[in-house]
């Protein structure tokens, strides 16, 4: 009785399959097939919320990263104003003290009683005064403002401005032309220059004659210091008052020139006015050219 039972219970259509689909393996595949669309919706959430939390975690770090940026740059800057600061007042101290240095240098430059010289290089005239009193003024000649150019450097014939002093005298003075003298006469003639200005001083001797320019055969040359070819009388008239780096009070052969922007860079004067300054204005005194 009892077998024909089991063997009726294990004939029953179903069984084995009922039992399969409730172990754990079985109720799983059950829930995916009966509820598919439940289930893949519910798998689409989680993923869309698994990506919502990684976007806002990234969003939060990238906003973290840029606010300590901001907090090192805000230090930095904080700190280059705070030296900049420091900076600045230091250069407003030291713009102080020159402007107090400036005041005393002044106050020191200004003749108060001595007799002192003034050009004026636009009404290319000359005046020497002692106070308010005007002891004497006359035209001159100044720089014309030319250029010239040697081997890629270039010269211009300009009168300084600023202040001067008369550092020495001289009557019937001798011109020693500086090199640029001869490179402009080689321009102007075509011709071809040999230097030789640290030959000896007789190098040219008994080829060409004393306080001339030594030109032969399309050559110019350039004498040597303290040689007899490189000292000319009369090209800087009857007296000369000598300032600094070559500039000078003196007469000239050309009076014509005289009021004109005429000079390398000196100061010409015709030939009474040049020796009333040569008698009578002292070695030291001040020249102001402006």
């Amino acid at each position: 009785m009892i077998d024909n039972e089991s063997q009726e219970r294990r004939n029953r259509p179903g069984d084995g399959t009922d039992r399969r689909d409730y172990a754990p393996p079985g109720r799983l595949r059950r829930i995916l097939h009966d509820y598919r669309t439940t289930v893949w919706g519910m798998a689409g959430l989680v993923l869309l919320l698994l990506i919502l939390f990684a976007g806002t975690t990234a969003y939060a770090v990238n906003e973290r990263f840029k606010r300590d940026v901001a907090q090192i740059a805000y230090t930095r800057d904080a700190e280059a104003v705070q030296y900049l600061l420091e900076k600045e007042e230091q250069a407003v101290a030291q713009l102080n003290d020159t402007v107090q240095a400036l005041e005393r240098r002044v106050g020191e430059l200004t003749p108060e009683t001595a007799p002192y010289l003034v050009v004026s290089l636009a009404e290319r005239r000359v005046w020497y005064l002692e106070g308010t009193d005007t002891l004497f003024t006359a035209p001159v000649a100044v720089g014309s403002g030319q250029t010239l150019v040697m081997g890629g450097r270039t010269q211009r014939f300009q009168t300084p401005r600023g202040r001067m002093t008369i550092t020495h005298k001289e009557r019937d003075p001798t011109w020693v032309p500086p090199d640029w003298h001869y490179h402009r006469i080689a321009q102007r003639q075509g011709l071809r220059i040999v230097n030789m200005s640290n030959a000896s001083p007789g190098a040219l001797n008994g080829r060409f004659a004393a306080g001339r320019e030594p030109i032969a055969g399309g050559v110019i040359y350039i004498p040597p210091y303290g040689s007899p070819q490189r000292k000319h009388k009369g090209v800087l008239g009857a007296a000369k008052l000598e300032m600094r780096d070559g500039y000078y009070f003196h007469g000239t052969k050309d009076e014509s020139s005289i009021g004109s922007a005429a000079s390398a860079g000196c100061i010409r004067m015709r030939r009474a006015d040049i020796l009333w300054m040569y008698e009578n204005v002292p070695v030291g005194t001040a020249v102001y050219i402006y």
